[in-house]
């Protein structure tokens, strides 16, 4: 019992620390526990509405084709051979429900057809540019005549910045007539 008492005396007799040693203290462990911690990871997500301009075309010719009905759906991008017999029904054009279709549309005499579509966006702490998912939209074209095709938008996303710069996005689609 006497040496806690010796202890505590012992502590009472020492100094207070001053202001600047207690904010170096303060600092020492906020740069320990910031080094210990692990990286805060982020994410956002959004969506874009854009025009998506498709010109269908005859591929034998090169001209225009007219009256195309033309489409843009939402489905997963394929990673082989398994993802495409998996949703079969998505990527078929010829028992494509047209008139259920919120996005779609007929071209003009120039083969063009411009379809306002949503595509979703996303950032994180990885890549925070915001980007646009093109590769989850596809297009979905068919005409009286010729072979339809379903194809992605792209392949890839893009900075919305770099979307906005083009105003638009072009997508040409080639068609073979059928026989």
């Amino acid at each position: 019992m006497n040496e806690i008492k010796r202890y505590l005396a012992g502590l009472r007799q020492c100094r207070r620390p001053t202001l600047i040693e207690i904010l170096v203290v303060i600092a020492f462990i906020s740069v320990v526990v910031a080094l210990v911690l692990p990286p805060v990871k982020w994410a956002s997500t959004g969506d874009i509405r854009f025009p998506v301009r498709v010109l269908v075309f005859d591929a034998t010719r090169a001209s225009p084709i007219a009256d195309a009905r033309v489409g843009i759906v939402r489905a997963m991008p394929l990673d082989g051979v398994e993802s495409l017999e998996h949703n079969r029904e998505v990527f078929s054009p010829t028992i494509f429900d047209w008139v259920r279709l919120e996005h779609h549309g007929t071209t003009g005499d120039d083969g063009c057809v411009v379809i306002e579509y949503e595509f979703g966006t996303g950032a994180g702490h990885d890549r925070p540019t915001p980007h646009a998912h093109l590769r989850w939209a596809w297009v979905v074209v068919a005409a009286n005549g010729y072979g339809g095709v379903v194809i992605p938008v792209r392949h890839d996303s893009l900075p919305i910045g770099t979307l906005r710069e083009q105003k638009e996005l072009l997508v040409p689609v080639g068609l073979m007539p059928s026989n």
